[in-house]
């Protein structure tokens, strides 16, 4: 596997891409699996990234394999933090470690590009596989949100993870 990650681009959607939101599994702990996707929803999507200077939406690749998006908002933050968000949307590449490539990447842009003090997320109790791969990249977790998402028709905990990059 060779894994990359780069800045998305419009013409880098497929439908494919798309149908990864109306996989249950892929949006389980998501707030994703209250929005409807279209491919020209997903290229304004794209393109309205490539038009915001607070956030920068990178396509995860293994080679010209789309294999899921990491997000970082927040880069006009006076306080030099930014929010982490990500996706493997192609279930058979979940575990193999895809996730953490792309989590690491991003804490290097985030001090080389960004030069931010803190990078942070928040997961939803149940998705243990996303708390493992913030944990296997420094992250700890800073606190809990009793009872703060809804999905699937249940309630969860929301896991709040931080990870200082300076100091």
């Amino acid at each position: 596997m060779k894994l990359s990650i780069s800045i998305l681009q419009v013409e880098q959607v497929t439908q494919s891409y798309v149908d990864w939101y109306s996989n249950e599994e892929v949006v389980r702990y998501s707030d994703n699996q209250y929005r409807k996707f279209s491919f020209d929803g997903q290229c304004s999507y794209v393109e309205n990234c490539l038009q915001n200077d607070d956030v920068n939406l990178y396509g995860i690749f293994d080679d010209t394999t789309h294999l899921g998006n990491i997000v970082i908002s927040g880069l006009s933050s006076y306080h030099r933090k930014a929010e982490l968000t990500y996706v493997i949307g192609e279930t058979n590449f979940w575990g193999k470690g895809v996730a953490s490539f792309a989590i690491a990447n991003m804490i290097q842009i985030a001090k080389a590009e960004f030069d931010l003090n803190k990078l942070y997320a928040g997961i939803a109790s149940g998705n243990i596989g996303s708390g493992k791969v913030l944990e296997k990249n420094g992250f700890v977790i800073e606190g809990t949100r009793k009872q703060h998402l809804f999905y699937g028709g249940d309630c969860f905990d929301q896991i709040d993870y931080g990870l200082v990059l300076k100091g």
